[in-house]
């Protein structure tokens, strides 16, 4: 399934769908997005929806209007109708100085009030609590396809850490170059880190 994807993705590549490899990894997910949102022209940028909350305040862009969110890309491999989470956790330590009060700011998170709190700010909450049409239309786009899809959590929620850490490096390396050497040589790279993994 990975070299099937890769070749998709070399696909859109060859096609120009994207920046060059310096853009696509040039340093941190800030200077990707400065980059992005600062242009004067259309731009697309492969990010999660914390950047929502940066183009509201940092950039004062309109919701909706000045960019807006799609799923992407559909390839038509069985997995269309997946979305992608970024968890977040919030943690109550045993060792901590006050766990009832933690506790208490636990339950108050996932409450309305929070709920409302956060959709001031331009962010989404997963309490079924929260009503989304405090969300603006972006945020109400991107919590419509969690909720529509199946949800999966992000690479580094799901994997080990070396083989998480491999498979980033060779995907860098793909993108470099996205020819079908590369990718046999990139897949099988991530199988024999996953073989030591599991």
């Amino acid at each position: 399934m990975v070299k099937t994807t890769l070749k998709k993705y070399a696909e859109l590549l060859k096609a120009g769908c994207c920046g060059t490899p310096e853009q696509m990894f040039a340093g941190d997910w800030d200077y990707s997005a400065d980059q992005i949102f600062t242009a004067d022209a259309s731009n697309y940028l492969m990010i999660g929806m914390w950047m929502n909350s940066r183009a509201l305040n940092d950039y004062k862009l309109k919701e909706g209007v000045d960019y807006s969110i799609f799923q992407f890309p559909a390839m038509g491999l069985g997995h269309d109708d997946t979305s992608s989470v970024d968890a977040k956790e919030v943690l109550v330590t045993s060792n901590g100085a006050n766990p009832a009060a933690a506790d208490a700011f636990l339950a108050y998170m996932v409450t309305k009030d929070a709920a409302d709190i956060l959709a001031s700010y331009g962010y989404a909450s997963p309490s079924k609590s929260a009503d989304p049409s405090l969300l603006g239309p972006v945020q109400q786009v991107a919590t419509a396809a969690v909720a529509a899809s199946k949800v999966q959590f992000v690479l580094g929620d799901l994997l080990p850490g070396d083989l998480v850490d491999e498979y980033r490096v060779q995907l860098q390396k793909f993108l470099q170059d996205p020819s079908d050497a590369m990718i046999d040589e990139v897949t099988a790279a991530i199988e024999a880190k996953a073989a030591e993994s599991y």
